[in-house]
């Protein structure tokens, strides 16, 4: 298995070597965009795939394989959705007034409410980490 993933990091490295020597050195058109710019953004995309593929598939194997190590991973993932779920709870839905923009098609209620949430989940979770971070340091101080 390590032989096979390590196969797929080298073949990864050399299309992704070779498509930005063709990204950077390739032919331009006219305006001056380089001609394969839709390969590499396709490239982009196929390896995002892989990643959120990968992000999901790996640590439902680590938990299915270490199952003592899954009760922190689901801790870890309801603590989570708690956050999320206080965000919720403190956004607002109410609507912006915009003076001669085109957002108006943005200015919905249901979308609002949920590009709220995201905000404060945000700073919810930067609190928590700068709070961690201070934490183990100062920690580490008194001991």
């Amino acid at each position: 298995m390590n032989k096979l993933i390590r196969i797929l990091y080298i073949v990864l490295l050399a299309v992704s070597a070779f498509l930005g020597i063709l990204f950077y050195a390739g032919k331009t058109e006219l305006d001056g965009t380089p001609v394969f710019t839709n390969t590499f953004i396709l490239y982009a995309y196929i390896l995002v795939g892989i990643a959120i593929i990968a992000s999901l598939i790996f640590p439902l194997v680590q938990m299915i394989t270490n199952p003592k190590n899954a009760k922190k991973s689901l801790l870890g993932i309801l603590a989570v959705a708690v956050v999320v779920f206080i965000a919720y709870i403190f956004s607002s839905s109410e609507t912006l007034t915009f003076t001669g923009s085109d957002m108006e098609k943005y200015n919905v209620p249901s979308l609002l409410k949920k590009v709220d949430t995201g905000i404060i989940t945000t700073y919810i979770l930067a609190a928590v980490a700068i709070i961690a971070m201070i934490y183990s340091e100062t920690s580490k101080i008194f001991k």
